[in-house]
């Protein structure tokens, strides 16, 4: 594949992958907030807690955000793709689970910011919560990685009809949630440590943005933001070592060997992209003053989202090649 046609990929997919970036922080907020409570109630210190209430102020707003651009997404597919319509109405259940639980998700994360004055007042143990929602978000994760699975198919049911009279007529294949293939597992578990590598890059960001309006002294927000950084570093190492099962998934195209070098010249990219972002993350867990390098916050965020579309595109690529 040339070049020129392969760097069409990526840029149709970078706004996808951007809020995809937001969709994923939301999810992955509470993880690394329990994480953090967790951490801070065993040894008995502040600066963890601090961390994982703004990580849930956070993804309120990334799930928010996402919600809308997803909703409107949903609609403009259901116009265009009137077999997408047909495939949501043969099992109504499965939609109105992952509405359901998306609802069940933001609105939780509303009443904890509503309720964020009551620290002011005494102290509230927040990792209950927290924890609540983090399987709430693995169980979404789980859910719309089914659902996914199942709407690849469906599609590609779609695209192999054979037209019969000038009507191509292709099967109805409707969700099967009680298929849990190991390869699916795997695939939650990755996105579970992805979704945590994303919260923890917006939250340098947020920490950034906030600075001026939170109750920070110099040395609380340095270590905050070292914590957001060594968070960040480990959760993106370890989804990171699920990229060899991803290549070897991906780059499996025996039919079409330009693509699957296409498939894999965008997950290099798209490990070569993390990998810089944890770098960056490293020299900004070891900076006395993290917060005089701002640029190292919002070059990891960056490379983050080129990562996410790498992936994306490599992921798109594999379908229409496969």
């Amino acid at each position: 594949m040339p070049l020129s046609e392969l760097l069409r990929i990526p840029a149709a997919m970078a706004a996808p992958a951007f809020f995809l970036f937001f969709g994923l922080a939301a999810l992955g907020a509470p993880l690394l907030a329990a994480i953090c409570l967790t951490v801070g109630q065993v040894r008995g210190t502040q600066h963890p807690e601090a961390y994982a209430r703004r990580l849930l102020r956070m993804a309120l707003t990334c799930a928010l955000l996402s919600g809308v651009v997803l909703s409107g997404v949903t609609g403009a597919a259901l116009y265009r793709l009137p077999w997408l319509r047909d495939w949501l109405l043969a099992a109504p259940l499965v939609p109105a689970l992952l509405a359901l639980g998306s609802t069940a998700y933001c609105v939780s994360l509303a009443v904890l910011r509503v309720s964020r004055g009551a620290y002011r007042a005494q102290p509230v143990n927040s990792l209950p919560p927290a924890a609540a929602l983090s399987v709430l978000a693995v169980g979404v994760l789980w859910l719309s990685l089914s659902l996914l699975r199942d709407l690849a198919a469906q599609a590609r049911a779609v695209l192999d009809a054979t037209p019969t009279g000038g009507i191509a007529l292709a099967p109805l294949m409707t969700p099967d949630l009680s298929s849990t293939a190991p390869l699916l597992w795997a695939a939650v578990l990755a996105s579970t440590l992805a979704a945590a590598m994303c919260a923890g890059a917006w939250s340098l960001e947020y920490l950034l943005l906030r600075r001026d309006r939170e109750p920070f002294g110099r040395e609380a927000f340095a270590h905050t933001l070292r914590l957001a950084a060594r968070s960040s570093l480990r959760s993106g190492l370890l989804a990171l070592s699920f990229l060899p099962a991803l290549w070897s998934r991906l780059t499996d195209l025996p039919a079409s060997p330009t693509d699957a070098q296409a498939v894999m010249a965008l997950l290099l990219a798209c490990g070569a992209c993390i990998l810089t972002a944890c770098v960056l993350w490293i020299v900004l867990a070891r900076n006395k003053r993290p917060c005089s390098s701002p640029a190292l916050v919002h070059g990891a965020l960056f490379l983050v989202w080129l990562g996410l579309t790498a992936a994306l595109s490599a992921a798109l690529l594999h379908f229409y090649a496969g």
